[in-house]
């Protein structure tokens, strides 16, 4: 394959999955609901950040610009049972199949954390089909599951096989 073609390819990639990011609301998972940040109130998306209002809705628009420029998807997740926001997911900077992966999982069971990780796979590996996920921490629970589904772990990323 010559390099224009290769080219083509990427284009093509980033044409078919990237603007389809926007689309990606709600997910509804057992105990969960998985919602873009402008969804919710910016006094209970603060409590959740610990964020003043003002640095709040500097977030939230943020991330509404960067999923509409579909460079990155946000979700807060919320209980479905207490309607708290009970979780964070984000993955920035996506091209090349690459993406940056922040998960806050505050005060959540293994059970629950394991109900988002497989939808949180799914996602990545068969939706938009990143093979490295690039993270400063990332919870042990998430960590298994992808590795499980074919994932590599090493040096703050994780890499499909």
């Amino acid at each position: 394959m010559d390099q224009q073609t290769s080219q083509e390819c990427k284009e093509e990639y980033d044409n078919r999955i990237m603007t389809k990011l926007k689309f990606y609301r709600p997910f509804i998972t057992n105990n969960f609901l998985w919602e873009f940040p402008s969804h919710f109130k910016l006094k209970e998306a603060s409590e959740f950040l610990n964020l003043s209002i003002a640095q709040t809705t500097d977030f939230i628009s943020h991330t509404a610009k960067s999923i509409m420029r579909d460079t990155s998807i946000y979700w807060f997740l919320q209980n479905k049972h207490t309607k708290t926001i009970a979780a964070f997911i984000s993955i920035e900077n996506i091209s090349d199949s690459i993406g940056n992966l922040t998960v806050l999982l505050p005060d959540l069971t293994n059970e629950e954390k394991n109900e988002i990780a497989e939808r949180l796979v799914m996602f990545v590996k068969d939706q938009i089909n990143l093979n490295t996920l690039q993270f400063v921490t990332l919870d042990s629970v998430i960590q298994e599951k992808f590795t499980k589904n074919g994932y590599n772990i090493g040096n703050k990323e994780l890499k499909r096989s």
